[in-house]
């Protein structure tokens, strides 16, 4: 496994519209310009350590989801979570039909 800026970028761009958020809105909050940030999302320009961080704790994921895709535990469980919710409410649907 190694690196890969666009692959990462391609994360963070999902994670960002997971939460709803503007490239610009998430560029605030990160306290850094819009430019750098979509530099990133396309993987133009590596993140450093320092904004990899701020960005994992923004989007609540861990740092080896970002650089490298592996999943957490932590956001598998999330992911499950939200997996049964969608299919209770489904059920509840199928059953009022």
């Amino acid at each position: 496994m190694y690196y890969d800026p666009i692959e990462c970028g391609m994360r963070i761009s999902r994670l960002r519209m997971e939460l709803g958020l503007t490239q610009a809105q998430a560029a605030e909050k990160l306290n850094i310009s819009v430019q750098h940030y979509r530099s990133v999302e396309v993987g133009r320009r590596g993140a450093s350590i320092d904004l990899l961080v701020d960005i994992s704790i923004l989007y609540h994921t861990s740092l080896d989801y970002l650089i490298l895709g592996k999943h957490s535990e932590m956001r598998l469980g999330r992911i499950k979570k939200e997996l049964r919710s969608i299919i209770e409410g489904l059920e509840t649907l199928e059953n009022a039909l």
